[in-house]
């Protein structure tokens, strides 16, 4: 763009003045714009950029545009005498949109500082120009909520244009019921900002269905089909809404009856196809509260820091509010204020402008707080680790905007020494408060950057299966996502996959899971009279103690589970909660070779019984991250035995092996057996993990190795790490 020149031509034929009269007010603004002249293809402001003024086209055309989730949305197409770059006249802020000119276009830039002069000396006419800008503003917002939505997607720029013309903007505050169960069914709404909680009463029971935010609607099914509201849908946060009724449904229908029934008919059929209206969607506003913390400025820092990496961001505090309007105290006014609507909206553009917003609370429960407590789509309890755990502390706790349907809570302990091992983690947990909990270190970006990819659903889990001395593959496998600089936010396994996934939750290194986990298994154990198995455990159970003492879960730098099979009640158990040594025990005893685990009066057996690799345990910890699923176990095994009629004398098997000139037998060992007829079941869903859940699935080339070779642990090892560089590399060239 050219250096803008003061320019004579007339501009007030732009709609941003009509209906305004006021010749005195018109020449001020005549006098006060700046002509360029905009090349085809150039950009004239980015988002991101900061706001300083708005453009009033003249000649030409200019495209508006944003970027989400990397994925650019065109908003619109403006021509002369329309205008972009449209903000909000109270508060400074940047572009939540960028603007590039299709074709050689002239425009005149009214800048921030010229407009606000001149509205200061024309208040009526400064409220009528607000009033426009901001429906302009909140123009663009829809647009984007509908492109963004599953329900409008692949509409044509003209429909959707049409569609938001028809739409009514509305407010929702927080703890408002948008749509009411059983309700009569009249109109739809798309979430422009904000978050609902869609849950269904049933005979006093309260059954959450769903968390919904920008860009998904709610009530399409019920528009087409009349049918009374299946469900009530709540506001979990202050939010905005696009609302059509009934009747602009059925006139944009008569216009584009194919297109508008394509897209709703598209929406039943996936409403029906699996249940599930709504997708998972991850937080997108966060509330830091600091209930102890001394270095929580420097936290908040790190943690913008890593928020960025997914998307820009940034981080409100009262200061900052302040001075964005210029006017000390405006972040402490009341909801019934005559600010609030001003600052709302300050709010929602913010949200608009940037992927992930972090809110800092003050330090009391100021008015500025309980805003911030109502903006919330997630919030951060932030404390020192090695302070007091008493619940007496959590005085935040008794707002009513904590206790709103479907707000997640979670707990950030920090650790002041870098080479510090959490313990005691279960006394911040003792209610049920907290849905989650992590532990960081500041100055260690690895622990911040393993916080944000939770915060923003980006996680990476890693299963491991069991299989004996096989599994020592597993540790070749993390050998390579470490070199290849793939972190792991979460791990899960079963037997010998639960033993390596907890000592990497220990953020032991490779050398030493090799070590410990060969020492642990060539230790043996005791045989025992054979009346509930052949091995009595006790060598075995003393082994995992030296390995994992009495650490409990919830000290674990990252996420762990095991499972175990209950035979008692024929289901699957996930062990993600208490003792680590218990988890893992629970998860390594194969039936006959071991005793089962006595838990509330349940035996428990090894979990490859039902679900060897247990990567649907992963998905449901990991919704909307990578799953990375490692399988050493053969589907076939034990192979070419020698046939025999009728029985087996384990006498006559003796006497062939110690008989040198014998033919010998081809039978596998009990134990062998036994370890084999263990993970029969598991085999059998390995083929939830060759349909797609787990986002790779490696099976090492293992199966050359017996089940107990321990003694070839590097080896084994070195194969699983030269494979997973192989696979992983080629997973990383299909994503780039």
């Amino acid at each position: 763009m050219v250096a803008p020149s003061n320019g004579n031509d007339s501009v007030l034929d732009n709609i941003l003045f009509s209906g305004i009269d006021d010749s005195c007010f018109l020449q001020q603004i005549q006098e006060r714009v700046q002509k360029a002249v905009v090349k085809a293809a150039e950009v004239i402001f980015q988002q991101g950029d900061e706001v300083d003024g708005l453009y009033l086209i003249s000649s030409g055309q200019v495209q508006v545009y944003t970027t989400r989730e990397n994925e650019r949305y065109i908003l619109s197409h403006a021509q002369a005498n329309h205008l972009v770059g449209e903000f909000l006249l109270q508060g400074s802020s940047v572009r939540s949109v960028s603007a590039q000119a299709i074709e050689d276009s002239i425009l005149y830039f009214l800048s921030f500082d010229e407009l606000n002069a001149v509205l200061k000396q024309f208040p009526k006419q400064g409220q009528l120009l607000s009033s426009k800008i901001t429906r302009r503003l909140f123009w663009n917002q829809t647009i984007l909520a509908l492109y963004m939505s599953h329900l409008f997607a692949g509409l044509s720029e003209n429909i959707i244009r049409l569609l938001v013309n028809e739409m009514e903007i509305q407010s929702i505050p927080s703890n408002t019921l948008l749509l009411k169960q059983q309700d009569s069914s009249n109109d739809l709404y798309v979430i422009v900002d904000g978050r609902f909680q869609v849950y269904r009463t049933t005979a006093a029971v309260v059954e959450k269905l769903a968390l919904v935010g920008r860009g998904q609607s709610v009530g399409e099914i019920g528009l087409i089909s009349q049918a009374p509201r299946s469900a009530n849908v709540l506001a979990i946060r202050d939010s905005t809404v696009a609302k059509l009724t009934r009747c602009s449904y059925e006139k944009i229908l008569k216009s584009f009856p194919i297109e508008i029934n394509q897209t709703f008919v598209n929406s039943v059929i996936n409403h029906l196809s699996d249940n599930k209206a709504y997708s998972f969607k991850a937080s997108e506003t966060f509330v830091l509260v600091n209930l102890s913390d001394k270095n929580s400025a420097q936290l908040m820092q790190q943690l913008v820091s890593a928020l960025t990496v997914f998307g820009p961001t940034t981080f409100l505090t009262s200061a900052r509010v302040d001075e964005a309007f210029s006017q000390p105290g405006l972040a402490q006014s009341s909801f019934d204020n005559e600010l609030n609507h001003s600052l709302l909206r300050w709010l929602s553009e913010q949200e608009n402008a940037y992927r992930y917003v972090v809110y800092v609370t003050d330090d009391s429960v100021s008015q500025w707080t309980k805003r911030c407590l109502r903006q919330a789509d997630h919030v951060l309890f932030l404390a020192d680790a090695e302070g007091q755990s008493d619940m007496t502390q959590f005085e935040l706790l008794k707002l009513n905007e904590l206790q709103r349907k479907g707000l997640k809570k979670t707990l950030v302990l920090n650790h002041c020494s870098l080479n510090t091992v959490p313990v005691n983690t279960i006394n911040w947990l003792k209610t049920s408060y907290f849905d989650n909990h992590h532990h960081i270190r500041v100055g260690v970006k690895a622990d911040f950057s393993r916080l944000a990819r939770f915060l923003t659903a980006n996680t990476i889990g890693i299963v491991l299966g069991g299989g004996g001395a096989r599994g020592f593959a597993h540790i070749g496998v993390i050998r390579a996502l470490k070199q290849l600089d793939i972190p792991i936010d979460l791990v899960g396994g079963n037997s010998m996959g639960a033993v390596i996934a907890a000592q990497y939750a220990m953020q032991l290194s490779t050398a030493e899971m090799i070590e410990q986990t060969r020492s642990l298994c060539l230790q043996g154990d005791s045989f025992t009279l054979p009346i509930i198995s052949l091995f009595s455990g006790k060598k075995m159970t003393k082994g995992l103690r030296r390995i994992f003492g009495d650490r409990g879960i919830e000290d674990l730098w990252l996420s762990f589970f095991s499972v175990s099979c209950n035979i008692s009640r024929a289901k699957v158990m996930v062990h993600d909660r208490g003792s680590l040594l218990a988890a893992v025990l629970n998860s390594n005893a194969p039936p006959g070779l071991f005793p089962p685990q006595v838990v509330d009066g349940d035996l428990l057996v090894d979990g490859a019984l039902l679900n060897n690799v247990p990567i649907d345990v992963m998905a449901e910890n990991n919704r909307g991250g990578i799953i990375f699923a490692v399988d050493v176990n053969a589907r076939e095994d034990l192979l070419n035995n020698t046939d025999n009629c009728g029985g087996v004398s384990g006498w006559q098997l003796l006497l062939n092996k110690l008989n040198p000139w014998a033919e010998k037998m081809s039978r596998p060992s009990l134990v062998e057996i036994l370890s084999r007829a263990s993970i029969i079941g598991g085999l059998a869903q390995r083929k939830k993990g060759m349909e797609g859940i787990a986002d790779l699935y490696l099976q090492p080339p293992v199966n050359g190795f017996p089940l107990m070779a321990y003694k070839q642990a590097e080896k084994i090892e070195e194969v699983g790490y030269q494979y997973a560089m192989k696979e992983l590399q080629k997973w990383l060239a299909a994503k780039s």
